[in-house]
């Protein structure tokens, strides 16, 4: 996994397997997270929510996030920008980390093999 965040380019995170690549671009967003998976799953998001992924083993990368904790937390912070601007909340999961994005964009995706 490779986090690369600019003024310029935005947000990319860049997923890669022995045999398949995958590039989330974001553009510019509002806020990152990124936290590793073994502290995060345990203590930030429901149980509930957990469980009812992990019985397929995550089986995508990428979620949007209804009623999410960070986005909410970056609303308050924000004074209520969050919601003039309707920021989206994405969690993207990895082996290692759990990265959330506020943004007010929806991110392209683009997969391709090695």
């Amino acid at each position: 996994m490779q986090l690369i965040n600019g003024e310029k380019q935005g947000l990319t995170i860049e997923l890669s397997s022995s045999h398949t690549c995958v590039m989330i671009n974001f553009g510019m967003v509002q806020a990152v997270r990124m936290l590793d998976e073994g502290i995060v799953q345990s203590n930030l998001y429901s149980d509930y929510e957990i469980q009812k992924y992990k019985v397929n083993d995550f089986q995508n990368i990428i979620y949007e996030v209804q009623d999410g904790e960070f986005a909410e937390q970056i609303n308050q912070i924000s004074d209520g920008y969050g919601e003039v601007f309707n920021l989206k909340h994405y969690v993207v999961i990895t082996q290692n980390y759990n990265i959330d994005i506020v943004t007010e964009w929806k991110p392209t995706i683009e997969i391709s093999k090695i």
